[in-house]
């Protein structure tokens, strides 16, 4: 996932808050860690992954996901997503749709195990193995309904303003990738790769997320 860097500088107390609600957040997010400056960058292992997410996940995707596939690559949207009866499976989900697949493996999977629609690949896939996860700072409830807050608590949190986050935003990582072997993160990509997304994960379209 490309992301944009921002500035190295100080961000406040966010690392300090962050460390000290995954303090009490890990047990309960056992399939997650952490991710902090200095922790390893990301590298897709493509051909030599042994878990092959593309093969192991089933993917949602919404109708900008949808409409950015076909406009994008020119194909008809019955040739990549769950067809039912010749309409598209629609899943009571913020996300309704799901990427077909065939043979244990998403329809869109090359031979070589890369994507073949790479340029338009659905914001799940362009996310993962990375999430952003919002807690309440005073009870670390999760929250991911409040939205407007959310968008709020992360500028002001990139912004260092950690006295105007209600939202605590934590960068964290699937566990079960195993593709975090690159360079230690600098403060500057760690805050480019948590507002990049946050914005792919919650934004949807509304304008004034960080970028």
């Amino acid at each position: 996932m490309g992301t944009r860097e921002y500035d190295d500088g100080v961000t406040g107390d966010i690392h300090a808050a962050s460390a000290e609600a995954w303090r009490t957040l890990a047990e309960r997010l056992p399939n997650y860690d952490l991710i902090t400056p200095g922790t390893p960058a990301f590298v897709c292992l493509m051909g030599e992954c042994p878990v092959h997410c593309c093969k192991r996940f089933s993917v949602s995707l919404g109708e900008r996901d949808r409409d950015r596939l076909s406009a994008v690559h020119g194909i008809a949207p019955d040739a990549f997503l769950e067809m039912v009866d010749g309409e598209p499976l629609a899943m009571p989900l913020a996300q309704p749709f799901l990427l077909a697949r065939r043979e244990g493996q998403c329809v869109l999977l090359r031979d070589d195990l890369l994507c073949g629609v790479h340029e338009g690949r659905p914001d799940a896939c362009r996310l993962y193995p990375h999430f952003v996860l919002f807690f309440e700072r005073e009870t670390l409830r999760p929250n991911h309904a409040d939205t407007a807050g959310m968008r709020t608590s992360l500028a002001a949190a990139l912004a260092g303003e950690m006295a105007a986050v209600d939202y605590l935003p934590l960068l964290v990582r699937h566990r079960d990738c195993p593709g975090f072997s690159g360079a230690p993160i600098a403060e500057g990509e760690w805050r480019g790769l948590l507002a990049e997304t946050a914005r792919l994960q919650y934004a949807d379209g509304e304008p004034g997320w960080p970028e």
